[in-house]
């Protein structure tokens, strides 16, 4: 019965995920231990996302000289480049000061541990993916607050030295999560019930949204302007950055379709749009903005394998077999 459940989940992902933060801005709000529950619940979406992977041979993949400096190159323009274009971008275009932070934090986090999943769902190169989310996310607790120190002022103090002790032990939990499931179930089971796990990683997802959106409902109610704006940016620099790596890829794989699985291009235009913007939230002082952000950035979020799939046929055609 729950692997049915499961595998049903699975199968209709790309629907499940928007139909989340519907439910979850209609739930009433949520008196818990969040701060204990939501690392839980990250954890689990990195073993979620991992079980498919085969973890050993990404290691050593990973390790190669060639391919490690490769990596290290699509994770400093993720973490370095990228903030610096959204940045200008939105000084250039007038963006309220009020919204400014939302941008930078968002901009200066690494991928969210979820796109290795997207990556697998959508055909991409989910090693890949794996790779620079590890290596952003170790990263990022060091690179973040010294380029938001310089896009703004007062920025707060983190510890970043605690933050990056949480980043490593929910990599390393899931990391360790994953391992044993292959140990126990063998990868060839894993396989054959692929759509059971994309089941767990949506319902990991689902109900990461509890947490993130509670209390939304009564603060999208209060300020719908303000709500608006903040989606708005969320959704401009989260698909904006996917459409436009998107037809990269199309201008670089043109004629040669055998190429676009392994491709980099995809794997970034997923990494570079959904980034963990939940890091800063919980390591930051109280700001309602923020969190209001954090909450609607979910929205594009939560539609990128629906959205992404749909540009990935349209930019992408597959050759008619």
């Amino acid at each position: 019965m729950l692997t049915a459940a499961l595998s049903f989940l699975g199968r209709h992902a790309r629907l499940a995920l928007p139909s989340g933060i519907v439910i979850a801005l209609l739930l009433p709000d949520i008196d818990a231990r969040w701060d204990i529950i939501l690392p839980l619940i990250i954890t689990a979406i990195y073993a979620a996302s991992m079980i498919r992977l085969d973890l050993r041979a990404a290691l050593v993949s990973a390790l190669r000289p060639s391919r490690l400096l490769f990596t290290i190159f699509l994770s400093s323009f993720i973490l370095c480049a990228v903030p610096v274009i959204y940045v200008v971008l939105g000084r250039l275009f007038g963006l309220d000061a009020l919204l400014m932070p939302s941008l930078v934090w968002y901009a200066v986090a690494p991928p969210i541990a979820s796109t290795v999943w997207m990556c697998t769902l959508l055909g991409f190169n989910a090693g890949l993916a794996m790779e620079v989310i590890v290596l952003t996310s170790l990263a990022a607790p060091f690179t973040g607050p010294a380029l938001a120190s310089i896009f703004l002022h007062d920025v707060a103090v983190i510890d970043q030295l605690a933050l990056l002790g949480r980043l490593a032990g929910m990599i390393i939990g899931g990391t360790v999560i994953a391992l044993i499931a292959q140990r126990l179930l063998g990868r060839e089971k894993i396989e054959q019930n692929a759509k059971v796990f994309d089941g767990l990683s949506s319902l990991a997802m689902l109900v990461f949204l509890l947490p993130v959106f509670n209390g939304t409902g009564t603060a999208v109610w209060q300020t719908p302007g303000l709500a608006f704006q903040l989606l708005l940016l969320a959704v401009v620099m989260n698909i904006g950055a996917q459409i436009i790596l998107m037809l990269a890829t199309a201008i670089r794989t043109k004629n040669k379709p055998r190429e676009r699985q392994g491709a980099a291009l995809p794997v970034l235009a997923v990494v570079t749009g959904n980034r963990n913007v939940g890091l800063y939230f919980a390591a930051l002082p109280p700001d309602p903005v923020f969190a209001l952000f954090t909450a609607m950035y979910q929205i594009p979020l939560y539609l990128t394998p629906l959205i992404l799939s749909s540009l990935d046929k349209w930019i992408c055609p597959r050759p008619v077999q």
